[in-house]
C-alpha cells in the first residue's frame, strides 16, 4: 500500500490504521511474532521515525507488546460481535468471557422535536411524542468501547430506569423483570468520524473513524426502542457468516 504525504492523516497514522487493518484481520494469531522494524520500513518504504511512531501507537493501544532482546509480538485481537442473533451488548460480551460494566452518563425523558428528529431521524419511526432516552457507556474490562443512546417507548422506558443499568444489559432486565419479549430488530452499519463529544467519552480525537451501530427493535411488530451506538473502531470489529444455502433460499 502506498501511503500518502499530502493526505490530511499524517504518515505514522496511516501505517498504524494499516498494520491494525492486517492483525484484525486475521493475519497473526495472539503471541505471533510481529514483523521488525527494518521489515516495515522495507515494506511499505517509510522512514524508521514513521514505523517507531506507529508502532507506538499500536503498542499503547494494546494490539502489541515489545519484549525486551526478543522481538514485537501481537497480544489481543479485537472484540467480535456475530451478527444475525438479537443479542444485548451484556449478554454478548459474557459468553465471549470480558466483564462487561456501564457509566450512566444520563437517563431523561424527551420531547420528539424537530431538533431531536434532525439528529435521529429514525425516532419518527417509534411514533411517540415523547421518549425516554438512556445514555450509557459501555466497557469491556474497564476499557471504554461503546458511547449508547438508547431511546425507549415510556411504557418501557419509566420501568428500566428503575434498575441497576451498570451491571445488567437493559434487554436481560426487560425481558427478565418486564415481560418485554424482544421479537427481532433492524439493524445497520455504517462508518463515521467521531464528533466532540464522541471523541471526548470515548477518549479518541475527534474525526478519528468509529463504527456506527443504529437498531430498531421490536416487540411483536411494535417498535420500542432505537439505539444510535458509537463504538471505537480499534477495539471492535463485527463477524458475519454467511450461509450459502440460506441465500439460495432468499432467491428461491
Amino acid at each position: 500500500m502506498a501511503f500518502s504525504k499530502s493526505a490530511p492523516i499524517q504518515l505514522h497514522y496511516q501505517l498504524a490504521n494499516e498494520l491494525r487493518n492486517y492483525i484484525q484481520s486475521g493475519t497473526w494469531n495472539i503471541g505471533d511474532l510481529f514483523p521488525t522494524d527494518r521489515e516495515v520500513m522495507e515494506k511499505y518504504n517509510v522512514s524508521a521515525t514513521t514505523v517507531r511512531r506507529a508502532i507506538k501507537q499500536l503498542v499503547n493501544e494494546g494490539w502489541i507488546e515489545r519484549r525486551p532482546g526478543k522481538g514485537t509480538f501481537i497480544k489481543k485481537e479485537p472484540i467480535k460481535e456475530e451478527l444475525g442473533h438479537l443479542t444485548g451488548f451484556f449478554e454478548e460480551m459474557t459468553n465471549k468471557g470480558f466483564v462487561p460494566n456501564a457509566e450512566i452518563l444520563e437517563i431523561k425523558e424527551v420531547i420528539v422535536n424537530d431538533a431531536v428528529l434532525k439528529e435521529f431521524p429514525e425516532l419518527k419511526r417509534l411514533n411517540e411524542d415523547k421518549l425516554m432516552l438512556i445514555k450509557k457507556l459501555h466497557k469491556i474490562n474497564d476499557k471504554k468501547l461503546v458511547y449508547v443512546n438508547s431511546f425507549w417507548t415510556l411504557e418501557y422506558g419509566k420501568e428500566l430506569a428503575k434498575y441497576d443499568l451498570s451491571n445488567t444489559g437493559v434487554y436481560e432486565i426487560a425481558n427478565r423483570f418486564l415481560n418485554v419479549q424482544l421479537t427481532r430488530a433492524e439493524e445497520t452499519i455504517s462508518a463515521k468520524a467521531a464528533t466532540k463529544e464522541e471523541a471526548e467519552l470515548l477518549d479518541i480525537k475527534k474525526g478519528e473513524p468509529v463504527l456506527l451501530m443504529e437498531r430498531l427493535t421490536y416487540q411483536n411488530d411494535t417498535p420500542i426502542e432505537y439505539a444510535y451506538n458509537v463504538y471505537r473502531a480499534d477495539r471492535y470489529r463485527y463477524n458475519i457468516v454467511l450461509h450459502k444455502n440460506q441465500i439460495d433460499k432468499e432467491w428461491q
